[in-house]
């Protein structure tokens, strides 16, 4: 039964890759738009390539907010997509069901976020010295580990009874409100500032970027718990039936 639910979640992981991969406007905004937005920043800045900082330091942010992205729009959203039009109603409505399909979508989205994770250093890698296999191998368990804490409350936001379009306007406020958040950080020291950031997954993900995985033991310790607590919370309290149905 292992092997069973094991090989119909990787067949469905598959179709769900190959689903999202033909999106090129998702594809644009997720990966090309923060591509964009960092050599803007560094046009305008000047001197950035040449300031001392290293690529993690330069780039943490917007690996920050690309992990978000995909755990946000990709992972969560398309729950409660799939929700909404009918396809948890018709095909995933017992316990098995549900794990194939909570597993399925979460090896999808942790591979499309590690591929998203390669783009973004492919096209910025240039600006310190090149490509290097190394330095993108250390970057993948941050920059993953960043993806799975954003899945904690991706995973949240799809047991609650909310609309496609609802669900879409939840998530772009909070991803807004994380950015703007992260961004006064950067320029306000503010001891009020620094005890907003403690609960801003952004500004989370970014130390994560920034120190490693090395250096937050509990940190890690913590988003591991959590995403199993409500990863099995899923399970239990996935919703069948989109909100608009009567049943």
């Amino acid at each position: 039964m292992k092997n069973f639910t094991i090989s119909r979640s990787c067949a469905l992981t598959w179709l769900f890759v190959k689903e999202q991969l033909k999106e090129p406007v998702a594809l644009f905004w997720i990966i090309l738009s923060p591509v964009v937005t960092y050599y803007l920043l560094a046009y305008s800045r000047g001197d950035v390539f040449s300031s001392g900082m290293s690529y993690l330091e330069s780039t943490s942010w917007f690996h920050a907010y690309i992990s978000s992205s995909v755990a946000f729009f990709g992972f969560s959203f398309y729950i409660v997509g799939r929700r909404e039009s009918g396809f948890i109603r018709s095909f995933v409505y017992t316990s098995e069901a549900k794990l194939i399909f909570m597993l399925a979508q979460f090896f999808a989205y942790s591979l499309i976020s590690l591929i998203y994770c390669a783009v973004f250093y492919v096209l910025t890698c240039f600006s310190f010295g090149g490509f290097d296999a190394a330095a993108l191998l250390s970057i993948f368990p941050r920059f993953y580990i960043c993806y799975v804490l954003f899945c904690v409350p991706g995973i949240l936001l799809s047991l609650l009874p909310v609309s496609f379009q609802n669900a879409n306007t939840i998530l772009s406020v909070t991803s807004f409100g994380m950015l703007v958040w992260g961004v006064i950080s950067v320029r306000d020291l503010h001891p009020v500032l620094d005890i907003i950031n403690r609960f801003n997954p952004l500004y989370v993900a970014n130390k994560i970027m920034v120190g490693g995985v090395e250096r937050h033991p509990v940190l890690m310790l913590g988003v591991f718990f959590s995403f199993v607590g409500v990863f099995l919370l899923s399970l239990r309290f996935m919703r069948i039936n989109p909100v608009w149905s009567r049943y």
